[in-house]
């Protein structure tokens, strides 16, 4: 007896979803939006921030009347008017702080506490434009603060309109690079939760080894090595070179390499580290597809 068993046609099986693509653009205008948005329910901070800087500049300005600073390889004696100037430069790039090293920490820290962390890293947005439009918001949070003292250090170095222009050109190229740096600590806080003390000791060594207080010339040898590896220390740098009078000053700012070099490794630094970010959230989404979403 034979029998005969006909093959069943299977028909392909067609997968549909709703999700689409998401634009990054998107993505961070709607982020920026959100955090503004809960920024507003939240003024104590910001207003927590201005008193910040507020007693900062009063104790630079007390400073500068008390004592002076002399580097090695400065043409002018720092005290008084241009102790304060070079304070200045270092308070225009520390209001930058907490809005790219601590941003995409604190953005991390809030969806791991709410719960949307999976979500976040489950559906087809851009996950860099998420982090970026968080460090975005915050910057424009800061401008509140950043713009009062951006404008009085103009009107109090008696800046020309170029100058008032390349100081504001090199915040912005130290902003990038402070953002992936922010970007890449918040990464680290997918994988070990706590690590606020990592951006407490990047902030520490912005003001410290980057030369806030003191500058770089006068630092050991060894202590110089570390400062040159720091977007802030070229950032310091420029800004006072400008502050000063730049090229037109007889006696000006003596910069540590010229200022068109100083400008050439700003802005690789800007740009290594947005691609280094990039690529480490990039390795960080494939091994959550990977092992699960369990490992953030």
């Amino acid at each position: 007896m034979e029998a005969s068993i006909s093959q069943l046609e299977v028909n392909p099986i067609t997968l549909s979803t709703l999700s689409k693509p998401v634009s990054p653009w998107v993505t961070m205008v709607a982020t920026v939006v959100k955090s503004l948005q809960i920024a507003r329910r939240y003024l104590p901070n910001l207003v927590g921030s201005m008193l910040n800087l507020a007693i900062r500049m009063a104790f630079f300005l007390l400073l500068a009347n008390v004592i002076s600073v002399q580097g090695s390889n400065q043409n002018i004696q720092m005290a008084g008017k241009n102790l304060f100037i070079f304070f200045q430069g270092a308070l225009l790039l520390f209001v930058f702080n907490s809005p790219t090293l601590w941003g995409p920490i604190n953005a991390v820290s809030n969806d791991l506490y709410n719960g949307t962390l999976e979500y976040l890293y489950s559906n087809p947005c851009s996950r860099y434009a998420y982090y970026v439009g968080t460090v975005v918001a915050e910057v424009i949070i800061h401008l509140v603060v950043f713009l009062p003292l951006y404008i009085f250090l103009i009107f109090y170095s008696q800046a020309n309109l170029a100058d008032m222009f390349l100081i504001l050109l090199a915040c912005f190229m130290v902003l990038i690079a402070l953002t992936a740096m922010g970007i890449m600590i918040a990464l680290l806080a997918l994988l070990w939760r706590q690590v606020g003390s990592v951006a407490q000791v990047l902030s520490i060594l912005f003001e410290m080894l980057a030369g806030a207080y003191l500058p770089i010339t006068a630092f050991p040898k060894v202590i110089q090595y570390f400062a040159y590896v720091l977007p802030y220390t070229w950032g310091y740098d420029l800004i006072r070179y400008y502050s000063f009078g730049g090229a037109r000053a007889e006696m000006g700012w003596v910069t540590i390499l010229p200022a068109w070099q100083e400008w050439a490794i700003l802005i690789f630094y800007a740009v290594v580290f947005t691609m280094v970010s990039r690529y480490l959230l990039k390795k960080a989404e494939l091994l959550a597809k990977r092992t699960g979403l369990h490992v953030i």
